[in-house]
């Protein structure tokens, strides 16, 4: 078959070179310190937010639902705000000072919410259970205004970072999903950290000063990295047509089927938040129901999102290709998540057998369990920079595609962790609800290839 050649008013791509690798190494170091905080807060405040609640489940519910929608909300805002940055660098470090200080500020917003919570109680000193709805949607109310301001600058730090990394196409997919990988290792730090030495040693309030330093830290590192030329994007210049075939260039079906990806991802999202509420019950069988069994379940989940985005940033070059790629990651995960599930007594069992003959310490079940999730999380980690380079058509489009895919699939773990906990797992039950999670990860790996049709 002979193409034809047609003049576009499409422009070539400049040839750019890619940032100083020395100040992307900074960049890149300031983002794992970043992810670090994250979770340093984020644990400390479930912990926090169950004295004033009274109640744990509650507390993890409406934390991780303020977190993530403060975070979809910020990526959401940060993403339109990025192409207008000419220092995104800067602006970065500005908002890392921003996080800690809104963090510090957390106790004093508690401290208000317990004398309003007493004061509408009757003046009784101590909170009730929770049973009732009203109860809960305070409590999530409370919640969101909290902690709304630090989390919604913390989901504005990738698209604005964004801003900075991409100077070519081809750039979208790897150099955003290195950033995001690099992140989520220091989330997997964080988390560790938090639960098995800084909680224990320092307390909460201790735990979260902690995490302000490393915010200021990394204000202080971007500050002086943004002084670098590197660090400063090139505005982008007009430049002539260029000669585009018919075969190469997109159908205005295709790029209409393309914006599918942002309800696929906010869908992939809650998919991922119920997997986590299903596994912890894995680590709960394992290790118990400790604090520290759920930073071993989050850390492994971690683990294989950073993996999973990191070899997949490898691969999204092209928007088909990464269509492709989102495919297998969905199908992956319903496969490897049913075949968690299926085992789950009988690995609980083994390790029961394994403690019971004292060759299975407490280093070796954390081990386990990041072992049988990994699978699944390497591909729930790979979806991120597939959607990204599935959507974005330029390096232009960067920072705002990267906002839009973070902040959908954001909103989908926020509807995931609540659905799975207050409606799903009650209603359905463990099997129920593993069967529909993996009958929608089917489904979307089918309007994947259904966009590519």
């Amino acid at each position: 078959m002979t193409t034809t050649a047609i003049e576009t008013s499409v422009p070539a791509q400049p040839q750019t070179t890619p940032k100083g690798t020395a100040t992307f190494i900074g960049v890149a170091s300031c983002f794992i310190l970043s992810g670090f905080a994250a979770l340093l807060y984020q644990t400390a405040w479930m912990r926090q937010f169950s004295i004033l609640f009274g109640t744990s489940e509650l507390a993890i519910a409406s934390v991780l639902a303020a977190y993530m929608g403060g975070l979809a909300l910020g990526s959401a805002i940060g993403g339109r705000w990025a192409p207008k940055v000419k220092r995104p660098v800067l602006a970065y470090g500005v908002l890392e000072a921003g996080i800690a200080i809104g963090a510090l500020l957390v106790p004093v917003g508690l401290s208000a919410s317990t004398q309003l919570l007493q004061s509408v109680l009757g003046g009784r000193s101590a909170p009730p259970q929770a049973e009732a709805l009203s109860h809960s949607l305070f409590y999530v109310a409370v919640t969101f205004a909290i902690i709304l301001v630090p989390t919604t600058l913390m989901g504005a730090t990738l698209p604005l970072l964004t801003r900075y990394a991409v100077a070519r196409e081809e750039d979208i997919g790897t150099r955003v999903g290195l950033l995001y990988a690099l992140n989520t290792a220091g989330a997997v730090a964080g988390t560790i950290v938090a639960a098995f030495f800084l909680l224990p040693a320092l307390g909460l309030a201790g735990t979260v000063q902690v995490g302000a330093g490393v915010n200021f830290a990394v204000f202080l590192i971007a500050a002086l990295v943004a002084r670098s030329k590197a660090a400063r994007p090139k505005a982008l210049e007009a430049q002539p047509t260029s000669t585009m075939t018919l075969e190469s260039a997109p159908s205005e079906t295709w790029e209409n089927r393309a914006s599918w990806i942002l309800p696929m991802m906010l869908a992939s999202g809650a998919m991922s938040f119920i997997y986590e509420v299903l596994w912890t019950r894995l680590v709960s069988h394992l290790m118990g129901g400790s604090v520290r069994a759920f930073a071993t379940m989050l850390a492994s989940f971690l683990i294989g999102i950073t993996l999973g985005s990191a070899l997949a940033s490898r691969f999204a070059r092209t928007r088909k290709g990464s269509l492709y790629g989102f495919a297998l990651c969905q199908i992956g995960t319903a496969l490897l998540a049913t075949v968690i599930y299926v085992l789950l007594d009988q690995i609980a069992a083994v390790a029961q057998g394994m403690r019971d003959a004292g060759g299975l310490t407490s280093a070796g079940q954390a081990l386990l369990c990041a072992g049988i999730l990994l699978p699944a999380t390497l591909c729930i980690g790979g979806t991120f920079p597939f959607a990204l380079r599935a959507l974005a058509r330029t390096e232009s489009e960067a920072g705002l595609a990267t906002g839009r895919v973070y902040a959908w699939n954001t909103s989908g773990a926020i509807l995931g962790s609540l659905c799975a906990g207050f409606f799903l797992v009650p209603e359905l039950g463990y099997a129920g609800t593993a069967a529909l999670g993996a009958l929608t990860n089917m489904a979307l790996a089918l309007v994947s290839l259904w966009i590519l049709g």
